[in-house]
């Protein structure tokens, strides 16, 4: 199993790294452009286009930071389709490993990257934005918002919240799109047709099944919430969609386990 991992990890790095060596670099030049010593050089009331400029870039950034993710993602899937659905497959299949060790292998894959999305999300937010005035006065809100609501927030806490459900929900993501490609592999030639059908629908009772554990949860739609716990359930609602996701996951596994142990030949 450890083994697999190493193998799935060391495949999926040389596909990725750059993209997270771009990422980095990428955050120091808006740090630079969102700095005092870059609106300086804009003399008297021209400080407007220092400050146009790194507003820009900052929502540049972020947009460059999100079509990361998702090439990243798409990268991973085209790496599960052909360690496991290809030509290659037929040795993948081979190996002396249980087929829910394959799959929960490409499933820890995704999470790991997913973590080292959040984390380069993180560290890119800090490189960017610690220090300057913006900052501070996220700061200085956040802390006012939490003594209203009669809770204390860190903002390395509520990072860390966050950062976790996106990862458990990127990782949820992408372990749909591995039992899409399953079952699309059971159309044969219409494979293609088969994948679009299969997340059509598989994502519909997803999102169902999602709603119903929200309910029961009591993250939707909610009795009644006062105002000074508003902050308080958003939190809690985080913690809760995160258990969610680690749940589609593990179904998502058992899925595709069942479908690639029972069912399918690779072409």
């Amino acid at each position: 199993m450890l083994n697999l991992l190493y193998y799935d990890i060391k495949a999926t790095v040389k596909k990725c790294w750059y993209y997270i060596a771009i990422m980095a670099v990428m955050a120091l030049i808006v740090r630079f452009l969102c700095s005092d010593a870059f609106v300086s050089f804009f003399k008297d009331l021209n400080f407007i286009y220092g400050v146009v400029i790194g507003v820009v870039a900052s929502g540049f950034l972020g947009a460059f930071g999100i079509l990361i993710t998702i090439i990243i993602i798409v990268r991973i899937e085209q790496w599960f389709d052909e360690n496991i659905l290809s030509a290659q497959g037929q040795l993948t299949n081979m190996l002396p490993v249980p087929s829910w060790q394959i799959v929960l292998s490409k499933i820890l894959t995704v999470l790991i990257w997913s973590i080292i999305i959040m984390v380069m999300a993180i560290g890119v937010i800090c490189v960017v934005m610690v220090g300057t005035d913006y900052f501070e006065s996220f700061a200085t809100t956040l802390v006012e918002i939490g003594a209203n609501n009669n809770i204390e927030i860190s903002i390395s806490g509520l990072m860390v919240t966050v950062g976790i459900y996106f990862a458990s929900g990127i990782t949820a993501f992408s372990a749909l799109c591995f039992t899409v490609q399953m079952v699309g592999q059971l159309f044969g030639s219409y494979r293609n047709i088969g994948i679009l059908i299969a997340f059509i629908v598989i994502l519909a009772i997803s999102l169902f099944i999602e709603y119903k554990i929200a309910l029961i949860f009591g993250i939707v739609a909610p009795d009644s919430i006062e105002t000074s716990k508003i902050l308080s359930f958003c939190i809690m609602a985080t913690a809760k969609l995160t258990f969610i996701n680690i749940i589609m996951s593990v179904i998502y596994w058992g899925i595709s386990s069942f479908i690639l142990k029972r069912f399918l030949k690779v072409v």
